[in-house]
């Protein structure tokens, strides 16, 4: 259960969503001392402070890791709001041992952060989340409201579950039903896209929101965007009926057999398109 989160400056939660600073100095050890929990960013990250950050990346880290680092535009977003999530865990800053893995090594010279306070984390298992979530949260260790906690535990969960392999449509329901609290009681349409061996490249993509019938206004175009972006080969397609009745409408057949064709043109095979409701799946075979 993610409870907390904590707020670090923009260039360090770019550093940590990445997996290159592992470390995080505090002043107070967390309660309870290891967990996991969300992570924010700074408020006040500015173009202008990431441009400072890069001069510095540019020197100090790895060209592999350098490369890694991504533009602006892609983050502008961040300021202010919880852009991922890690597993920590506290201990004495008086107990470190650098050579144990507290910093993080490169093929020249480690990384190091020490900022001098009593604690540090050993941060693990980050994820970052497609879209970060707003907040109203303090700087440091802070705890969040239940509505934001549930919020933050979805996005964890999706987060974490790219890469996973889809051999079944119940293994595909299972990271479906895990994103659908995203759109409350409205009908959203969301998209799996896969790789060659069934693993799954992103998590599940919102492509339509909106009441009922909402899959005679999905485009086709929309649905293979993002699926082309990542390379997929193949796509799975879900929604969910609010109305509980799982049985496929004629809209929702005609859609499937326009997403089938146009996956072929494009070498992107529909794999399947699944009705869910709270208790029932349904498989439109393609």
């Amino acid at each position: 259960m993610i409870t907390s989160a904590f707020t670090c400056t923009g260039p360090y939660a770019v550093l940590i969503m990445l997996g290159i600073k592992r470390v995080e100095n505090r002043s107070m050890m967390p309660v309870p001392a290891e967990g996991r929990c969300a992570v924010g960013c700074s408020k006040s990250f500015r173009k202008e402070e990431y441009g400072n950050f890069i001069q510095w990346a540019s020197q100090a880290l790895t060209p592999e890791d350098f490369e890694r680092i991504p533009a602006w535009g892609d983050m502008k977003e961040w300021p202010g709001r919880i852009v991922g999530a890690c597993d920590y865990a506290a201990r004495r800053r008086d107990d470190l041992r650098l050579e144990d893995g507290d910093s993080v090594r490169s093929s020249s010279a480690p990384y190091q952060w020490d900022e001098g306070y009593a604690y540090w984390w050993d941060l693990s298992e980050v994820v970052c989340f497609d879209r970060p979530i707003p907040c109203r949260g303090n700087v440091g260790m802070w705890q969040m409201s239940d509505m934001l906690a549930a919020q933050v535990a979805v996005a964890d969960s999706l987060a974490r579950s790219v890469g996973t392999r889809v051999s079944t449509a119940w293994d595909a329901s299972c990271i479906f039903r895990q994103a659908f609290p995203i759109v409350g009681k409205d009908e959203g349409v969301f998209v799996l896209p896969l790789d060659s061996a069934c693993h799954t490249l992103a998590a599940p993509i919102l492509v339509s929101l909106g009441s009922a019938s909402m899959t005679a206004a999905v485009s086709p175009k929309e649905i293979f965007a993002e699926a082309l972006k990542l390379g997929a080969d193949s796509i799975i397609l879900a929604h969910n009926h609010a109305s509980g009745d799982p049985v496929p409408s004629i809209q929702d057949r005609q859609l499937t057999g326009e997403i089938a064709n146009l996956g072929k043109a494009l070498g992107i095979r529909l794999q399947d398109h699944l009705i869910l409701t709270q208790t029932a799946i349904h498989s439109i075979v393609v």
